[in-house]
């Protein structure tokens, strides 16, 4: 599959000119052939709205409104009415005099109404998206790396950490965004001149039907392990594992990890796909060998296409290699040659995935991690990496999450941290002192809880000596903390930490 071939040359390149040509008439035809039309208001065929949201703050005149959520309220559409909006979407009708599109499922309708809305943008773009429950913002990364070598400025990426379509860059809130948000990113991504995006595809995305319709010519999945279970997540493991899986369907080549659990479903999710395998085992299309990884970075082999090549990266720790092996493999099926892929991961940057800085003979990593793979991860990649004579952690855990989250990251420090200092990781609704104690049942180490994170920072740092490691978990190059249903700012992990390095050079230390 070359890059350059499967992108669509679009019927329209302008969403406006999809509407003027048949209104609302062309998503009925849609929505009417998935089978998602109940009901539709007399003579709105013609009608043409000039903005599409799902937020009745952000409605205007011309709006086409989209009722759903889990807490949506009668006035949010009649906020959105008095704003100016000229049409909705529901699974209900309101009563409202608005005219008004029914359906059987809105977050479907909403999928489809938005890439009607903006004029299918992805069909005009590469897209691969990425799904695991780990991995995915830093295989994202890489891949971005690789493509910008091959073709610079052309590639938006789409992540945890953020929204760039070439030329601005957003701070993300979600992994993967919702449909209306989505689609104007995709939109934007064409004006700004790229031609391929890389995405995170989560299990909520899919559970929440945020990219239905969507088709990727390229799906990686990495792995999947208990994670995102209870509360606003997910109801159960197989409902977790089923979504991730669900993903595959849209996809026309898949790259999987063989050693990922649950591989026999998910290979049946791949069913009438181009698979391609990798891991360890010889028999693996992308055969991973002679692995090595230090403080300096990974180094490997890796066979494909009956061919050994040699990839080294600045990347810390063995977990990275399959992550950068999903990237070159993606690489390589979009024909890009060897070595590009090799001058693009030598010295790639994700921000806020096992970023490395020292100072006085202590290591600092800093890591999104925040379940039980990941953290697991980390911690293995530091004592293999620095040989550290302590590990001081720093980490908390998301509010409104699985209680399992929260044992198993306890559990881990136990295992592998000698201090440890719990704090303040996007609480929402929940007390931060009430987290970190759920954690602290599973630690008898020396545990601190501090819920103001930065002074956690400083604590743990100021307390290490030359030839410790202190491990900044959770939050990476995060500038906000989730706060009940808001985000207020913080400085991020990266800068306390550098913050904290420039004082003790001012001090001459």
């Amino acid at each position: 599959m070359d890059i350059e071939t499967r992108k669509k040359e679009p019927e329209v390149r302008q969403s406006g000119e999809t509407r003027e040509q048949d209104g609302v008439a062309g998503l009925l035809a849609l929505l009417s052939r998935e089978g998602l039309l109940l009901e539709a208001s007399e003579g709105i065929e013609e009608l043409l709205p000039f903005f599409f949201t799902a937020n009745s703050k952000e409605a205007k005149a011309g709006t086409f409104f989209v009722c759903k959520g889990y807490t949506f309220k009668k006035e949010y559409l009649e906020m959105a009415e008095r704003q100016g909006a000229i049409l909705y979407m529901a699974e209900t009708d309101y009563g409202v005099s608005l005219p008004k599109i029914l359906v059987t499922d809105i977050r479907r309708a909403a999928s489809l109404a938005a890439r009607w809305f903006y004029g299918n943008p992805g069909e005009e773009l590469f897209v691969t998206g990425i799904t695991g429950t780990k991995g995915k913002t830093t295989t994202a990364y890489i891949l971005k790396s690789i493509l910008d070598t091959a073709r610079p400025g052309r590639t938006a990426v789409f992540s945890t950490m953020e929204v760039f379509t070439g030329k601005e860059s957003r701070v993300s809130h979600l992994t993967t965004p919702e449909p209306a948000e989505l689609q104007s990113y995709f939109r934007e991504a064409v004006e700004n001149g790229c031609d391929h995006v890389v995405m995170e595809v989560s299990s909520q995305a899919m559970k929440l039907s945020r990219v239905y319709g969507e088709p990727f010519p390229i799906g990686i999945f990495l792995n999947v392990d208990e994670d995102h279970i209870g509360g606003k997540e997910h109801a159960t493991l197989e409902e977790y594992v089923g979504c991730k899986i669900a993903f595959l369907a849209q996809c026309d080549t898949v790259i999987v990890n063989r050693e990922t659990r649950f591989f026999d479903q998910v290979m049946a999710g791949c069913a009438g796909k181009r698979v391609i395998l990798y891991g360890r085992d010889v028999s693996c299309d992308g055969a991973i060998r002679n692995t090595a990884s230090d403080a300096s970075g990974s180094r490997f082999e890796l066979g494909y296409g009956g061919e050994w090549y040699a990839f080294s990266s600045s990347l810390v720790g063995r977990f990275n290699v399959e992550n950068l092996t999903a990237a070159i493999l993606a690489a390589l099926v979009m024909g890009i040659d060897a070595g590009t892929i090799q001058e693009g991961i030598r010295s790639v940057h994700v921000p806020g995935r096992m970023m490395v800085m020292e100072h006085d003979g202590i290591h600092i990593v800093v890591d999104y991690a925040h379940n039980y793979l990941s953290f697991l991860n980390v911690y293995q990649a530091v004592k293999e990496a620095f040989s550290p004579r302590h590990i001081h952690a720093v980490f908390g855990s998301q509010g409104e999450r699985s209680p399992v989250r929260r044992r198993d990251v306890g559990v881990l420090a136990e295992k592998y941290a000698d201090y440890v200092y719990l704090t303040a990781d996007d609480p929402g609704y929940e007390r931060v002192e009430d987290i970190c104690g759920e954690i602290r049942r599973h630690i008898t180490k020396p545990c601190k809880i501090i819920p103001d994170r930065e002074a956690a920072v400083w604590t743990a740092l100021s307390a290490a000596e030359p030839g410790d490691v202190v491990i900044l978990a959770g939050k990476g190059a995060e500038v906000t903390q989730r706060v009940r249903d808001g985000f207020v700012p913080y400085i991020s992990d990266i800068k306390a930490a550098q913050q904290w390095i420039a004082a003790q050079k001012e001090k001459g230390r």
